[in-house]
């Protein structure tokens, strides 16, 4: 590139230099011819000035008729280079909008919207070859417009405004009779005759139009379907902290769907989220930004009516051009109703159904996963046995036993805190697990409060029943390392206890 400009330079520089020598010339010339004659109107004679004027004169003829040549060719050969450079340009733009995949048109507004040029493309677009829309369809771009755009259409004439860009979206009937979406992208332009014409860029559109009509379908039916379901759908921007919920989320829980700051649970999450989920709640916002594919948790949050409803959160992570998290798009079901069926269910399969304690293989469960989370501490199991329960049962029948039975358990749950295991692992008999013991003396007193919450009397109109129960007391490790072994010991201990007279406690020696 750079050798063809420095050539191109050196030509320029060569005819202007030769024109330049050549005005030069012809200028001494002058000079030298004017010097001349005014020494021979000194020295010579007339006859020998005519002579000189006439070769001097003829000098100058020659010199000026050559330099009008150069100049004359120079012009031309100017002017050929501008029409060769112009005929390169306008192959050029016609191989152009021949190659791409759409048509080049121009036509004028004035005339009928008479194409004055268009590109292989456009016709390739609407189905005819050139002498077809010449003949068939007045060589008129109107022509082809569907009825329902005409006017539409029409209206580019009314809106001219020379330089203006344009975009419009119209359809068109092919010679094949399908309808199409063209796209109109140009600009209009007043020509040299002064003429309103309209130079553009069609494009085929339909298979794009089709698949908006049907995105913008599926989208409808995704917003009724989350109405119908409650589901809310959310959009999370990473780098921006922000969390924009869909309006249906003031609707149902009462508070801005846009949340700033929303992975600072500072701001909000005490208000939101249940104390119990605030660690779940933490590590779902810790997800949203970590850029992983797909995001679920569960928790609960507080509604509208300052209930606690459990929700499941699903979310897509969506990437930039440089594979870098940008946003998360997910929703956010109700599956409060759900959730609680499952507890209903869990519940009933792990408690017994008549005191509602744990039953024995729950219990058993329990008893050994906390030991194993917690094997470096002391812990306390005691098997509890009423005592002459089948008395009770044979003198006022097996419905009062069961009340009696749920009332000595109802005593027992009194003394004790929800963090400590209490369960029926026989007919009568309750194991009561506590974990994290520090002394011996702990040991005894919590076997003492046990004793005296098992030592009373169950009334019930005209039944008053006196109970009491012997207690056998085992302790982790030195009694035994799991459930079997502990309750192996206790029962022993127990059994001690019964001969003694019941209505005790005993540790295991």
């Amino acid at each position: 590139m750079k050798k063809r400009t420095l050539r191109c330079i050196f030509h320029k520089a060569l005819r202007y230099g030769l024109i330049s020598i050549l005005l030069v010339v012809n200028i001494l010339l002058i000079l030298s011819y004017s010097f001349i004659i005014v020494q021979a109107n000194e020295k010579e004679t007339n006859e020998t000035l005519l002579y000189s004027q006439a070769v001097y004169f003829a000098v100058f003829c020659f010199v000026l008729f050559i330099l009008c040549i150069i100049a004359i060719l120079f012009i031309l050969r100017l002017k050929y280079n501008s029409e060769k450079k112009v005929r390169e340009a306008s192959l050029e733009l016609r191989q152009i909008t021949n190659s791409i995949h759409a048509g080049f048109v121009n036509f004028d507004l004035e005339h009928n919207y008479e194409i004055t040029y268009a590109s292989n493309g456009y016709y390739d677009i609407v189905g005819y070859s050139k002498e077809e829309i010449q003949q068939e369809q007045e060589n008129s771009v109107i022509s082809l417009v569907y009825q329902e755009d005409m006017e539409e259409f029409k209206a580019l004439a009314d809106g001219f405004s020379n330089g203006e860009c344009i975009q419009k979206e119209v359809r068109m009937v092919t010679k094949s009779g399908n309808i199409i979406w063209i796209l109109i992208n140009g600009n209009y332009i007043e020509d040299k005759n002064g003429n309103h014409t309209i130079s553009a860029v069609l494009i085929d559109i339909t298979e794009s139009k089709f698949m908006q009509e049907r995105l913008l379908l599926e989208e409808e039916r995704y917003r009724v379907a989350a109405e119908i379901s409650n589901d809310i759908l959310f959009e999370y921007d990473i780098g921006e902290d922000l969390m924009t919920f869909a309006d249906k989320y003031k609707e149902l829980y009462g508070r801005v769907p846009v949340i700033p700051h929303f992975s600072d649970i500072k701001t909000h999450g005490k208000e939101m989220i249940h104390p119990e989920d605030i660690g779940v709640f933490s590590e779902y916002c810790r997800a949203l930004r970590s850029g992983k594919e797909m995001i679920e948790s569960e928790f609960r949050i507080r509604d509208i009516k300052n209930d606690y409803v459990w929700c499941h959160t699903r979310g897509k992570t969506i990437y930039d051009d440089n594979k870098h998290p940008a946003r998360v798009i997910g929703k956010i079901v109700n599956i409060d109703l759900h959730k609680k069926e499952l507890q209903t269910l869990e519940y009933k399969a792990k408690r017994d159904p008549l005191t509602g304690v744990y039953n024995k293989s729950t219990t058993k469960d329990l008893i050994d996963y906390y030991i194993q989370k917690h094997s470096d501490k002391k812990h306390i199991f005691m098997i509890v046995d009423i005592d002459d329960f089948k008395s009770i049962n044979d003198r006022y029948g097996h419905l009062q036993g069961d009340k009696v039975l749920s009332f000595v358990i109802s005593q027992v749950k009194r003394i004790f805190t929800a963090g400590e295991i209490i369960g029926r692992i026989g007919g009568d008999e309750f194991a009561v697990f506590i974990g994290n013991i520090t002394s011996k003396e702990t040991v005894l007193v919590k076997a003492d409060l046990l004793q005296r919450a098992l030592h009373s009397v169950y009334r019930e109109e005209e039944y008053e029943i006196s109970v009491s129960g012997s207690i056998g007391v085992s302790i982790y490790p030195g009694d035994g390392k799991n459930y079997n072994q502990l309750l192996n010991c206790a029962d022993k201990a127990l059994y001690d206890v019964k001969d003694c007279g019941k209505d005790g406690f005993k540790l295991f020696t």
